[in-house]
């Protein structure tokens, strides 16, 4: 009869042998019917005492893993003997009762796992084993095996095994050709972004003579520069990408405008330099009497045609202070001196009325003040003095720098956001220099610079959450040192050894990943899809 673990009004636990399938109360109603000797006693306090107490205390992971195969080598013995009529079911049960609390660990089910699948495979060698009728023949024999403390047990041992096998099995003899199907899939879709992935090559190559950094897997996406990506933290990786890149930003927005890489840049500083370029308009002032081409007034048309187009049908729609803007421009000649003043006030009206919400005047503005540089511009080179040619166009393009720069300037931080610079180029901003070196990096890898809010932090809960579950995992209290595991990845992701590499189409992450589908189209995997299959349906069992 099986045996069975009742816990008696004293909470201690008594193992007791009674009829097959008993209930509770059937099995101490045939308790009090039958008179226990004080032998029966004591062996049934003795199997409750070895059932409380826990061999695995103590145990490393490593030792538990051990454990584990062992159990599972014990276990083939054990169920051959009870074959030959050597063990019985009784001895089983008991054994299972002493390995239950090592089964209930994961590094034992772990190596009670490995050790089937290493046992398993000499099997594969074995004519036909890599047939899905092959392998579940195998494997229902395996579950005959398999020691068991009743026929129902037994037969459920070989059902698993058998259906495992064939599963296994059959999913191993198909990976092949999902390897193959995967591998030209990624082929395809390598040629059919050819061109995207040249210029972003182009972009990266670029940004890292600049100084720049970019996350591997945004160059080489594959199987190991994602599972590193992963491992790092996708998204903790891409900023603390960003917090390098910000630096290398903020130092081009300085060079762009002239300034030493610890200069304050502020709105202050933005104004100042526009003073000491403003400076070489003063020749520009002595240029005399200046006549209105057809260029300028085509410009100043142009710059009215929106709202005067509105107005003709929907006089509601029309911005008078625009349409009365460019009337007052319309001079058929001005001097010089009065013009370089209307540039100023022209800018400082485009200021006033952006602050204030009206983006068709502050545009309207803007662009006249430019129409009348240009005018002014034109003037001076037909007066045939390139030095202060030279001089107001460079001008011009400086004080044009600093509008832009102020746009994407964080006053606070002194930082400049290449996103913002990136929004610009993609409006048509003449950006030039250093600030389209960044507007261009910015646009071609957007997650590697963002504008942070704040400086990440270089260890996360998620670092402790991972060295924590290691720990828990493998038993081992020293994976908590793990804590700096994510870090090391996202740094050595980040360095310039691995930038470099990266750099390379052929960079070792996307090389490993077009490695992965003939892994999976090795002889290694069909021998293995059997016992990885009935190891797997005889841990679905439970009692292995």
């Amino acid at each position: 009869m099986p045996i069975y673990t009742l816990e008696g009004p004293d909470g201690k636990k008594y193992r007791i042998e009674g009829p097959e399938g008993a209930t509770a109360e059937q099995l101490s109603a045939f308790v009090q019917s039958a008179p226990a000797s004080k032998e029966d006693r004591v062996k049934a306090q003795e199997a409750a005492d070895r059932e409380a107490y826990n061999p695995t205390a103590g145990m490393s992971g490593v030792d538990k893993f051990r454990a584990g195969v062992g159990k599972s080598m014990a276990d083939l013995v054990r169920g051959a003997g009870q074959m030959v009529g050597a063990v019985d079911r009784n001895d089983v049960a008991t054994s299972r009762a002493e390995d239950a609390p090592l089964m209930n660990t994961g590094a034992g089910a772990a190596g009670n796992f490995a050790g089937n699948v290493a046992m398993l495979a000499p099997t594969a060698m074995i004519p036909g084993a890599n047939t899905v009728t092959g392998a579940g023949v195998i494997g229902a024999a395996t579950g005959l095996l398999q020691p068991s403390t009743s026929t129902k047990e037994t037969m459920l041992n070989i059902g698993l095994g058998g259906a495992g096998g064939a599963v296994g099995q059959k999913v191993a003899n198909k990976l092949p050709g999902m390897a193959q199907q995967w591998s030209k899939n990624a082929a395809d879709e390598a040629a059919s972004q050819g061109a995207a992935a040249s210029q972003r090559f182009a972009a990266a190559t670029k940004g890292n003579q600049l100084g720049y950094v970019v996350p591997p897997a945004d160059l080489n996406p594959g199987m190991m520069s994602e599972a590193l990506s992963g491992l790092s933290g996708k998204i903790k990786t891409a900023q603390v990408a960003s917090q390098r890149n910000q630096g290398v930003t903020d130092k081009l927005a300085r060079k762009a405008l002239g300034l030493a890489d610890d200069a304050v840049l502020d709105a202050d500083a933005l104004q100042s330099i526009r003073r000491q370029a403003g400076q070489a308009y003063d020749s520009v002032k002595q240029i005399g009497p200046v006549q209105a081409d057809k260029v300028f007034m085509d410009a100043l048309d142009s710059i009215a045609s929106t709202q005067q187009g509105a107005g003709r049908s929907f006089p509601g729609l029309q911005n008078n202070g625009v349409v009365d803007l460019v009337a007052s421009l319309k001079q058929q000649s001005f001097d010089a001196g009065d013009a370089v003043d209307a540039t100023k006030v022209l800018r400082e009206v485009a200021d006033k009325a952006y602050r204030q919400g009206d983006t068709s005047l502050g545009k309207a503005a803007k662009e006249a003040s430019n129409a009348l540089e240009g005018v002014l511009e034109r003037n001076l080179q037909a007066a045939g003095n390139p030095d202060a040619l030279k001089a107001f166009q460079d001008a011009r393009k400086l004080i044009a720098k600093t509008y832009t720069v102020q746009k994407a300037l964080n006053a606070e931080t002194g930082s400049v956001s290449a996103q913002t610079l990136a929004k610009e180029l993609g409006k048509g901003k003449p950006l030039s220099g250093e600030l389209k070196d960044v507007a261009q990096f910015g646009a071609a890898f957007p997650k590697a610079s963002q504008a942070l809010k704040e400086t990440p932090k270089s260890v996360s809960p998620l670092d402790f959450a991972f060295a924590g579950g290691s720990a828990v995992g493998t038993g081992n209290p020293l994976a908590l040192m793990m804590v700096g595991a994510r870090p090391a990845v996202r740094n050595a992701l980040l360095s310039p050894m691995v930038q470099k590499a990266s750099l390379n189409p052929g960079f070792a992450p996307s090389a490993l990943s077009q490695m992965a589908p003939a892994a999976l189209d090795n002889q290694l995997v069909k021998l293995l899809g059997s016992p990885l299959g009935i190891a797997g349906g005889l841990a679905l069992q439970g009692q292995q």
